[in-house]
Parts: C-alpha cells; sequence; structure tokens
C-alpha cells in the first residue's frame, strides 16, 4: 500500500497500525471507522481480515475526507472502502443503525480542558476532546453496531478507568484487554479494548503486546503490519 496524507497537519502514527493488528481476528461483513483519517485503518483490516466484505470511514474534516477517498481509489480499487463526511455525535447521512458487524476507531486521546492545546486545528480536533469525547464514541457505537457486532478501539493506558463505565451506560461490557508497552519493561502506555453488546463477565486480559524490540525496532508482530507498506 502507499498512503497519502498531509504534509502538515494530522498525520497517522503506529497506534493505527497495533489497532488493526489488534482488531483483524474480529473483522467480517460491514466495518464502521469512526474518525478515519486518511483512511489508513480500514486499508489495513482490508489487507489483514479476508472476511471483510466493506469498510466506511467517517470524518468531519473534508480535507482528511479526500485523503481517505484517494487512498481508497488507489489501493483497494474494487469499491469496498468508502469516506463519508459526519459527526458521529448525530445522525449521519446514509449511515443504517445496526448495520455493521465491527465499528473501530482511534479516538482523540486528550480530555477537554486537560494538556496545552494545539495551535493546528486539525491536530486539535484529531488528538483532543474537541468535536467528540468518549461517552459521544460510545453512544454512536450503541447506535450502528449491530446485534452481535464488536467494538475495537485504543486509549492512553491512562484514561482504562474511563472505559467500562462509558460501556455499561451504552448496553456494552468489555470482552478484551490488551496492554501495549513500548518495549519490555517498561510501564504501559496504551490499551487496546474489544467491547460488545450486553451480556457480564470480566474482561479478559490477553498477553502484552511489547511494542519495540531494540532502539529503532518494532516487534516481529508489528513488523509484519508494517511490511503491507511501500514508500512512494
Amino acid at each position: 500500500m502507499i498512503i497519502r496524507q498531509p504534509e502538515r497537519g494530522y498525520r497517522f502514527s503506529i497506534d493505527s497500525v497495533i489497532l488493526a493488528g489488534f482488531a483483524a481476528p474480529y473483522c467480517r461483513g460491514a466495518v464502521l471507522d469512526l474518525g478515519t483519517g486518511c483512511g489508513v485503518l480500514l486499508l489495513l483490516l482490508s489487507r489483514l481480515a479476508p472476511a471483510m466484505l466493506a469498510g466506511t470511514g467517517v470524518d468531519l474534516q473534508e480535507d482528511l475526507l479526500d485523503f481517505a477517498r484517494r487512498n481508497f481509489h488507489d489501493n483497494c480499487p474494487d469499491g469496498r472502502l468508502v469516506a463519508v463526511p459526519g459527526d458521529l455525535r448525530g445522525e449521519i447521512p446514509g449511515i443504517g443503525p445496526v448495520s455493521f458487524d465491527l465499528v473501530v476507531s482511534n479516538p482523540p486521546y486528550g480530555r477537554a480542558g486537560h494538556g496545552r492545546r494545539n495551535p493546528d486545528p486539525g491536530k486539535e480536533t484529531a488528538r483532543h476532546e474537541v468535536t467528540c469525547a468518549l461517552p459521544d464514541l460510545f453512544a454512536a457505537v450503541s447506535r450502528f453496531l449491530s446485534p452481535a457486532g464488536r467494538f475495537a478501539f485504543i486509549l492512553p493506558y491512562s484514561r482504562s478507568k474511563e472505559v467500562e463505565p462509558c460501556a455499561a451506560e451504552e448496553g456494552m461490557r468489555v470482552e478484551f484487554l490488551r496492554v501495549v508497552h513500548p518495549r519490555d519493561g517498561a510501564l504501559p502506555n496504551r490499551l487496546l479494548c474489544c467491547a460488545v453488546r450486553g451480556g457480564s463477565g470480566t474482561p479478559r486480559l490477553l498477553p502484552p503486546l511489547f511494542l519495540h524490540e531494540g532502539e529503532e525496532k518494532y516487534c516481529p508482530e508489528v513488523e509484519r503490519i508494517c511490511r503491507l507498506f511501500r514508500a512512494g
């Protein structure tokens, strides 16, 4: 794949790569990406999950949607992937309720009113809860997720205590968790989560992911996904 993205402004990170690897085993049928950016997460899932039939990326930022549409056309020309404008806090034209088998999201990391504001509007929207807080995200997922569907997402580890209350508020529960460490021996910095509708039980904790092996090398699990990219 060759992924095009803005030279200035928000650009995707390794988080999209590790989220794709985490979500791929649960990926089938129709997939919705809330906050799709340049579309990289859907493109990775289209390569990693043969059972994925179609993908829809939603974003508020029209400039990023232009990149997503071009990336979808160039890398997945069969038309399975589309990008549409929309605000997940309300209804999104053309997106039907309870119609997706998997919802994925790499949401804004920073809580509204916390930390330093970013002077770049695009980065500020993508990285801080300016237009979408975590409860808003779960409410949107609850509208769009099919009864037997799953929701996979990534957050800073420091926000892990917010996940289960937000899920419970929407009649969902956390099914799987995977803690991400920068490297073996380092404190965790990210959390991968998978939630489902209803039911009960304690989340299953999957083996941790140690992102790096050495100074400038990702672990084999992540390297395998990165090999899907090539320089353009």
